[in-house]
């Protein structure tokens, strides 16, 4: 059985501060909340049994907040296999009406992926028209209870990432405009948690549960470029 896992994600504070809510941990199938969602997994193309080792973790742990990554996701590396020569597949909705002063918002989305990419991971992103070609979805809507933004995976049994959906609101929950600078600060610690990474503790991570920055850190760009160096699976001890 794969795992579904959803994160309540970032809530804009002011200007580009977003917020995380409170992640519950422990659930192996289902959505992370109130309710577990048992869900069927696809199948991945990176067959390797063998997981990562705990030395292997150790070793190149200082600087990064992989320790956080692990203790949220019960001891197991979640990423997607490596994606050079096939690129992940994203699309963005574009059958929801997005113009004036969020007409930018597309695109603030599209530079956080960049922004990942160019950590030097071994994926690619390729942006489709077509919801059903896509490994990745970017929805909108106009408003999400105390939070601006909600990502949600899966993982086949073996850790490996499957497919994601990421939705992004056009205003903060008390009704104010969301504008493409605060956009992209939510889109890329939405994509961080599709990639894979949980929060970190530092408040100059993008990661972080209050972001308070509009870019990518040391630590974060540490942590991603490490757990794309490890095999996908339970920690191996």
């Amino acid at each position: 059985m794969g795992r579904v896992l959803t994160w309540a994600a970032t809530t804009l504070v002011i200007a580009t501060n977003v917020n995380c809510a409170g992640i519950s941990t422990g659930a192996h199938d289902g959505t992370l909340g109130p309710t577990l969602v048992s869900s069927k997994s696809r199948p991945t193309p990176a067959p390797e049994p063998e997981g990562a080792t705990l030395d292997e973790i150790l070793s190149g742990a200082p600087g990064t907040y992989i320790d956080r990554t692990l203790v949220d996701r019960d001891s197991t590396i979640e990423r997607w296999s490596d994606r050079v020569d096939e690129p992940l597949h994203i699309w963005i909705d574009s059958s929801s009406t997005i113009g004036g002063a969020q007409a930018g918002f597309p695109t603030a989305v599209r530079s956080a992926f960049a922004e990942w990419s160019a950590t030097g991971i071994p994926i690619r992103f390729d942006f489709v028209s077509a919801s059903r070609n896509a490994d990745i979805r970017i929805h909108w809507t106009d408003h999400l209870s105390r939070k601006t933004g909600s990502t949600s995976w899966r993982t086949d049994d073996g850790g490996w990432l499957t497919s994601c959906d990421i939705t992004l609101a056009t205003h903060v929950s008390d009704g104010h405009d969301l504008d493409a600078h605060g956009m992209r600060a939510i889109a890329l610690h939405e994509v961080g948690h599709a990639l894979g990474l949980s929060h970190s503790t530092d408040p100059q991570d993008i990661m972080a549960p209050l972001v308070r920055v509009d870019g990518l850190s040391r630590a974060d760009r540490g942590t991603i470029r490490l757990l794309y160096s490890l095999h996908a699976g339970p920690v191996v001890r």
